[in-house]
């Protein structure tokens, strides 16, 4: 598995096996991660503030898909600055936990490494 599948697909930066998240999805706690991986143990929530970073991911993510999808929706369809609004509205209501999600996968995989070595030594699931 290589770095973006794993950021895509929530894995552990370290070991890329274990879960980021808890399943399944719960809107009462969209974020919930889990303490450690559960191959190589390593630590998803460091220390306390640790994905305030990810927010800044978040932001440059949102602004540029917001720009994106207005300017396509007037320049190239030619709708007006409200229908561009409302379609914004709607695709980021749908969008937001995604983007909350892979903005704190994307962050721990700028932070921790992968290491072949910890990958290698857990090919068994620690219940």
């Amino acid at each position: 598995m290589n770095i973006l599948s794993s950021i895509w697909n929530y894995k552990c930066p370290r070991c890329r096996k274990g879960d980021l998240f808890v399943a399944p999805f719960n809107m009462k706690d969209p974020l919930n991660m889990h303490e450690k991986c559960a191959h190589c143990e390593q630590r998803f929530v460091p220390e306390p503030g640790y994905y305030f970073g990810a927010m800044f991911i978040s932001y440059i993510w949102t602004a540029f898909t917001c720009l994106g999808i207005v300017g396509f929706c007037m320049l190239v369809l030619g709708w007006s600055i409200e229908a561009s609004f409302a379609l914004l509205i709607f695709i980021s209501a749908l969008s937001y936990f995604f983007i909350m999600r892979i903005s704190r996968s994307m962050y721990i995989h700028l932070d921790v490494r992968y290491d072949k070595e910890k990958a290698m030594n857990s090919n068994e699931v620690v219940p």
